[in-house]
């Protein structure tokens, strides 16, 4: 773009023309005022996607122009100076065409760039596009994922609980070991004592259970620790407790049973191992009768678990003293000494 050679009256008009034609393709209000002809040969020269503001801002840079290139009221020029004159007026078309060239290049410039920022929303249109078309097996990817860690958890929680439970329950029989008996005795008995509600505990002991071993092995002997361990759980509540005290001793806990009735669930516990008839397979020598000896006692108020367990021993080894293959039971604690003193020695000498 040039301006050598233009008036300066010219290039005034010129870049009037140029403020109001560029003005006029902005605004709807000042197109009446151009030529529809002119307008259509100059929209020509610009491109089809220029903003609105690109167009304004030619607009106001023609009159700011306009007004710089020419003083507001022409001023007489002797004679002598109009070398001079023209030498300023070439400076300032000068100074005018540096400014326009400035001025063209940030406008392609910021069309560069206004492209350019089209062109990566379009990108990032049809990329969110295919993203959403495959995002169901992405997300279904996610959710396997997921559940197989959810799984994963799940069984280290199992595996623990197992180890645990392993670790509380009998090897042979299958139920709760002495472990076990300990951790749920002291609880009940602390439940018991804090809400007021009754509490029993017996404890019971194969008959002869020596003899078993000796004679037929203890293959022989496991199974009928089994045997008998199935005979406790399917003759108890729900809420009760079957554990394996140690060797062919066994407990049973009564959490809110009164003595009558955890008496009568022992009882029938006796008779129905008492009519059961005993063989060693697969020879089917008979072992004969099987029978047990029992001991329970009710919880006192103010009695220690350990007091209650030397207690519920006591009657046990009474029970053994007295024939086996009998229930003693016993109420509330006595404090008589002799029903205190240990007697586990002494029941393992009787059988």
């Amino acid at each position: 773009m040039k301006l050598h050679g233009l008036g300066s009256s010219n290039a005034r008009a010129a870049l009037a023309l140029v403020a109001v034609s560029l003005g006029a393709l902005a605004l709807p209000e000042l197109q009446s005022f151009v030529p529809s002809e002119a307008l259509t040969a100059l929209r020509s020269f610009l491109p089809g996607e220029t903003p609105i503001f690109a167009l304004l801002l030619f607009g106001w840079l023609g009159v700011a122009l306009g007004r710089f290139s020419a003083p507001s009221q022409p001023t007489p020029v002797p004679r002598g100076g109009q070398t001079a004159a023209r030498r300023e007026t070439a400076v300032k078309e000068e100074k005018v065409e540096r400014l326009l060239r400035h001025i063209a290049k940030v406008l392609q410039t910021h069309l560069t760039d206004s492209e350019s920022f089209s062109d990566r929303l379009d990108g990032a249109s049809q990329r969110l596009s295919q993203q959403q078309s495959v995002g169901p097996i992405k997300l279904s990817n996610v959710r396997d994922q997921l559940e197989e860690s959810r799984l994963q958890v799940v069984q280290l929680q199992t595996n623990l609980e197992r180890a645990e439970e392993a670790g509380m329950r009998d090897t042979v029989t299958a139920i709760g070991n002495r472990r076990f008996f300990d951790a749920c005795f002291a609880d009940e008995v602390e439940k018991a004592q804090r809400v007021g509600d009754s509490f029993c505990l017996a404890l019971a002991d194969i008959d002869r259970f020596k003899h078993v071993n000796d004679r037929f092995g203890h293959l022989v002997g496991d199974r009928l620790l089994r045997l008998f361990a199935k005979i406790l759980v399917e003759n108890v509540r729900g809420q009760d407790k079957v554990a394996r005290f140690g060797g062919e001793e066994f407990a049973l806990m009564f959490p809110g049973a009164r003595l009558d009735e955890a008496v009568s669930a022992v009882e029938r516990i006796r008779g129905i191992l008492e009519m059961k008839q005993w063989t060693v397979e697969p020879s089917g020598e008979r072992v004969g009768k099987v029978t047990a000896s029992f001991g329970v006692a009710r919880l006192s108020m103010d009695e220690s678990a350990a007091d209650l367990l030397r207690r519920v021993d006591q009657l046990l080894y009474d029970a053994k003293v007295q024939g086996r293959n009998r229930v003693v039971s016993g109420g509330e604690k006595d404090g008589s000494p002799a029903s205190m003193k240990p007697s586990r020695d002494r029941r393992a000498a009787t059988g």
